[in-house]
């Protein structure tokens, strides 16, 4: 046996089962199939616990699993064909049955193995091997929200108002007898998607309108701080406004931590129920609306709000970043005009110094002048005496000479002392 050369990239099993994720499962030509939509919490590990509560679910019933190493799972009871889909954040749980089975809840599919998890979305779609809808399904619909439409190029035929029954399960109507059953089964997947990810899109505009009031709240004060930038003279007014910004910027944080993700799925979701409607290539048949216009019309401004808000966020974070450097450039020129201060009463104290210096210089030369003629008259009253000189006369002629010594004596020792201090 041949083995590959080459070494394979991790990922590469993980690439090819993608492949075969989620096959298309032939169905029935006349059958009921029901799905529930399941939210997982969002706790980390609330999926894998999920799976796992599941699996010894079916190793407790004894059933065979399919695709147990993958997120669906399939198997098959007395009366039902079960399948469990996995997802980033929800599970959906779908199971094939009789036309005529009347359990929306049964027993035997595993609903005891989620009990953390909250509905989010229940569809019966009812397949029935009819080139055309019967006109007797037709007045059980309300007419102001039935869409009815031909698919598949005009080979099957669809109908739902999107009104929960008693059970709160959105009933779909498909007529599939031109349909191959390769056609049939992809279909019928379609028109699941289709309800699922509407649903799931939809998840996020009722947290945008309950966060909407929190944000306008964080917008206005933020205009009211903005709106006081220019009032500020002290650096107390100034710190005051830095924390009210750091508490601005924490709260618009959290609505975005709130909001982010389930803003991106949303996002992702509408794109994917683009796709599927397209895909069903509807008509309408001149009846109550199309399901891309009923769902377009409901679906698209709801994730038009969620844009609108997220762009808000950004505005809002935009804004906070100007106004704390708005004030941290004021910080810098205050600091800039105190240090200039400080300098500049350094500068004159040096000055200051500089001239009191030059003043003590002076009166010391003065008086080491003083006392050295003093000093000199002492010395030289004996010698002038016996000379006959005038001591008057002698003492003025050296006065001068005594200055001019003291003076440039002073002046080098204070050179001798700023040489020694500079080394």
């Amino acid at each position: 046996m041949s083995t590959v050369p080459i070494a394979e990239h991790p990922y590469r099993d993980a690439v090819l089962t993608e492949l075969h994720a989620r096959p298309v499962e032939l169905v029935a030509p006349n059958m009921r199939v029901r799905r529930l939509v399941l939210a997982v919490p969002t706790r980390s590990g609330a999926m894998g616990a999920a799976i796992s509560q599941f699996r010894d679910f079916a190793l407790a019933k004894g059933y065979s699993l399919q695709d147990e190493s993958g997120r669906q799972y399939q198997f098959t009871t007395p009366e039902r064909v079960v399948s469990w889909e996995f997802h980033t954040e929800f599970i959906t749980i779908t199971w094939y049955s009789a036309l005529d089975d009347g359990q929306n809840w049964p027993d035997d599919i595993g609903l005891e193995a989620v009990s953390e998890a909250e509905l989010v979305g229940a569809m019966r779609v009812d397949m029935m091997d009819e080139p055309a809808l019967p006109d007797r399904v037709l007045p059980s619909f309300n007419p102001t929200s039935l869409c009815l439409v031909a698919i598949e190029y005009g080979n099957a035929q669809l109908a739902a108002d999107f009104v929960p029954d008693a059970d709160k399960f959105i009933r779909f109507e498909f007529a599939a007898g031109k349909l191959s059953p390769l056609r049939r089964a992809i279909t019928l997947r379609r028109i699941l998607e289709v309800e699922t990810y509407r649903t799931m899109a939809l998840l996020a505009l009722p947290l945008a309108r309950q966060t909407g009031p929190a944000l306008r709240a964080v917008e206005m004060e933020l205009t009211d701080v903005m709106a006081d930038l220019s009032g500020i003279e002290t650096t107390d007014e100034v710190q005051e406004r830095l924390k009210k910004l750091h508490d601005l910027s924490v709260r618009s944080g959290q609505i975005s931590e709130r909001l982010n993700y389930r803003f991106a799925a949303a996002y992702a979701y509408g794109a994917i129920l683009r796709r599927r409607l397209e895909k069903l290539r509807e008509e309408t048949l001149g009846q109550g609306s199309s399901l891309s216009s009923f769902i377009g019309n409901r679906v698209e401004p709801a994730l038009a709000t969620c844009e609108a808000m997220d762009k808000r966020l950004t505005v809002l974070s935009q804004k906070l970043e100007r106004a704390v450097e708005l004030l941290n450039v004021r910080i810098s020129l205050d600091m800039q005009i105190q240090n200039k201060s400080v300098l500049e009463t350094i500068a004159e104290t040096a000055r200051s110094q500089f001239r009191l210096q030059h003043t003590v210089e002076g009166l010391s030369t003065i008086a080491i002048t003083y006392y050295l003629i003093g000093i000199l008259g002492y010395a030289l009253a004996g010698p002038l005496e016996a000379t006959g000189w005038s001591k008057t006369l002698v003492i003025s002629i050296l006065s001068p000479l005594a200055l001019i010594a003291v003076f440039f004596g002073l002046r080098a020792i204070r050179r001798g002392f700023e040489k020694n201090s500079k080394h």
